[in-house]
């Protein structure tokens, strides 16, 4: 029998007393150990590697099964057989090849930044700092919630806290967005809320439309229901009509995603006449729209209506969060929709969890009926204002290279970073300065490059913002190779 050359250099000899199946197991298991075969890789399939060798497939078959009994191995349909584990002794824990069992959701996260240490400064995050947070309003409001004993002895229903969706209704009809509350759907934060709605609108096969760059846990969501996912460009006003009348026209999406107040993470406003544009393009194309509305509310000036409030023909699925505005500690989100949608979105909702907590429901009705809602959000857009301000100052000293537009509200600043430059290598390098920015990767629906940054001044302390400018402005130098230059404030705003 003639000896095959194969990948681990084998060579079969029948002369040998031992058979031919532990011949192969003992090469294969030696390739394993010394790490020629690496975990998670692929071996070849029994009838190829039979061919390969001038082996029967009885002969590879044992081997394989040999090495499969001690764990070494492992073979799956429609994957082949896959190592498992560098030796025995490792076997019994490596028993389950779970990074090749992720689903869609894992396959696509966004690009992970570096890991923060302890003492960076938090530009990355999208969290309020507990400077913003309504504490003492919060606390009055738990422990009356607290002392009603449906509230701690009972589970909501499944759309929600009456009182809470009560609460909800008056709030937003007294912001010019009539809704009744049957018409409102309690979820465990923004973020259920998207999951809720891929679950209940999109399936495999079907296209969602969303902005690029766009929020990353919305076309995550979508594509964890299989859908496929499209970007639709923008410009400073938000979402390009003509480009999404074009993607209308060419994929037939099953729902659009658009944030049009404040977006998620450029900052920008749509203004009124697009916003009706978007609309009148969506009823012709009888394409659903879910408007994402967690920021609406920070908005520092006047503001235009929302999709919602525009809404003539009851498209519009209307998204809200207590987490961006209030404290991310209230994990609470809701959907304000056409009652025709709602039962299909409570079931969809079910299927997640059976009930979101009614205790943390209930602070939030208390807050929102107290007055305490409305106070809060008048206190906190004055700190954001002032928080912008502070970084803009501070980047125009620190940072004179990136370029950015002053945004109009809401806790997010996004910069263009000098040219040759990728958000990604931004954020890397800033973190070894002590300062966490976003690479604009994350947000790109399509993947790719980014040559953008966002900023979060909502989440550091205010004192700290002036110094995490500076961390950020030695990372930009140290990459360009240049020394420090001067600025003021006006050189960098720019629309990018």
């Amino acid at each position: 029998m003639p000896k095959a050359e194969t990948p681990l250099d084998f060579h079969p000899d029948p002369a040998l007393a031992e058979p031919l199946y532990q011949q192969l197991g003992n090469a294969l298991r030696n390739a394993i150990r010394q790490g020629r075969l690496r975990v998670g890789e692929r071996l070849p399939s029994e009838r190829d590697y039979a061919a390969q060798l001038g082996l029967s497939r009885t002969t590879v078959t044992a081997a394989y099964q040999e090495l499969k009994d001690q764990g070494l191995l492992r073979g799956y349909v429609g994957r082949g057989v896959i190592v498992m584990a560098s030796d025995t002794d490792q076997a019994q824990a490596g028993a389950v090849p779970w990074p090749q069992l992720g689903a869609r959701l894992t396959r696509h996260a966004p690009p992970a930044g570096p890991r923060r240490a302890s003492g960076d400064i938090p530009l990355s995050d999208g969290w309020l700092s507990p400077e913003l947070v309504p504490r003492a309003a919060l606390a009055a409001s738990a422990a009356r919630a607290a002392s009603a004993v449906a509230n701690v002895g009972s589970a909501a229903p499944p759309q929600g806290l009456p009182a809470l969706r009560a609460a909800l209704a008056t709030s937003l009809t007294e912001q010019g967005t009539r809704v009744a509350p049957d018409e409102l759907l309690i979820t465990g934060g923004a973020q259920q809320g998207l999951n809720v709605l891929a679950r209940a609108l999109l399936g495999p096969g079907d296209v969602a439309l969303v902005e690029s760059p766009c929020w990353h846990g919305a076309f995550r969501a979508f594509r964890a229901a299989g859908a496929d996912v499209v970007g639709v460009p923008m410009d400073h006003e938000g979402m390009d009509p003509d480009a999404l009348e074009d993607a209308l026209v060419r994929v037939r999406p099953k729902l659009l995603y658009l944030i049009p107040t404040l977006q998620c993470p450029t900052g920008r406003v749509m203004g009124l006449e697009r916003r009706r544009r978007v609309l009148q393009l969506c009823e012709r194309f009888r394409t659903p729209i879910v408007e994402s509305h967690v920021y609406g509310d920070l908005v520092f000036g006047a503001s235009p209506p929302s999709l919602k409030k525009l809404d003539p023909a009851g498209l519009v699925i209307q998204q809200g969060s207590a987490s961006k505005s209030i404290s991310p500690a209230l994990r609470l989100g809701w959907l304000a929709a056409p009652r025709e949608a709602l039962s299909l979105l409570v079931a969809a909702k079910a299927s997640l969890d059976l009930s979101t907590p009614a205790l943390t429901q209930a602070v939030l009705a208390d807050f929102l009926a107290s007055g305490g809602h409305q106070r809060h959000l008048a206190r906190l857009r004055g700190e954001l204002e002032g928080r912008r301000d502070l970084l803009v100052r501070a980047l125009s000293r620190h940072c004179p290279s990136l370029r950015f537009a002053l945004p109009a509200g809401g806790p997010y600043l996004w910069a263009a970073v000098p040219a040759g430059l990728s958000g990604q290598e931004v954020e890397a390098a800033a973190a070894l300065e002590g300062v966490s920015v976003r690479g604009g990767e994350a947000f790109l629906p399509e993947q790719g490059a980014s040559g953008h940054i966002r900023l979060c001044y909502a989440s550091p302390d205010a004192g700290q913002l002036a110094e995490a400018a500076d961390r950020l402005g030695r990372a930009l130098r140290r990459l360009r190779s240049q020394p420090p230059a001067s600025g003021d404030a006006g050189a960098a705003l720019a629309w990018v």
